[in-house]
C-alpha cells in the first residue's frame, strides 16, 4: 500500500476517484441551479398581480379590464380550471381602501369569492392583485 495515499484519505479504505469527485460537483451545481431558479421564477408562478391603465375620464381602471384580467389570469398555473365568468361589483379605484369585491364562476359552476386589492401606481398604470376568500 502507498502510504502517500493513506494519509491523504485517512477515513476511507479506497482513495475517491476524480471521476466521482467531478459527478458530485456536477450534480450539486445543477442542485445549485435549480434552487436559485425556483426561488426567482416560484413566487411569479403563483402571483396573481395583473397592471392595466386607468380610464383618461374617471382616473380608475374599469370593471371590464379587471374582470378581463381575473380571466386570463386566475389560478395559473396552479389551478388549472379557467373561469367561465368574473364579475365585479364596481371598477378598481386606485386609492381605495377597500378591496374590490369580485366572484368568479369556474366551469363546473362552483362560485369563488376574491378581492382584488391595489398593489401600487406607477403613472396612469396601477398594478393590482386578488385573493381568494374562504366559505
Amino acid at each position: 500500500m502507498d502510504r502517500g495515499r493513506d494519509e491523504q484519505f485517512p477515513h476511507s479504505e479506497k482513495p475517491v476517484k476524480r471521476s466521482t469527485l467531478a459527478v458530485l460537483s456536477l450534480v450539486g451545481g445543477l442542485a445549485f441551479v435549480a434552487a436559485v431558479l425556483a426561488v426567482l421564477t416560484v413566487p411569479r408562478l403563483l402571483s396573481s398581480e395583473s397592471t392595466s391603465q386607468r380610464d383618461t375620464a374617471t382616473g380608475h381602471v374599469p370593471r371590464a379590464e379587471v374582470e378581463r384580467q381575473i380571466r386570463a389570469n386566475y389560478g395559473l398555473p396552479v389551478i388549472e380550471k379557467k373561469p367561465r365568468e368574473v364579475r365585479c361589483e364596481d371598477e378598481l379605484r386606485p386609492r381605495a381602501e377597500q378591496p374590490l369585491m369580485c366572484e368568479v364562476t369556474l366551469e363546473d359552476g362552483t362560485t369563488q369569492n376574491i378581492a382584488v386589492s391595489v398593489t401600487g401606481t406607477d403613472g396612469e398604470r396601477v398594478s393590482y392583485d386578488y385573493v381568494l376568500l374562504e366559505g
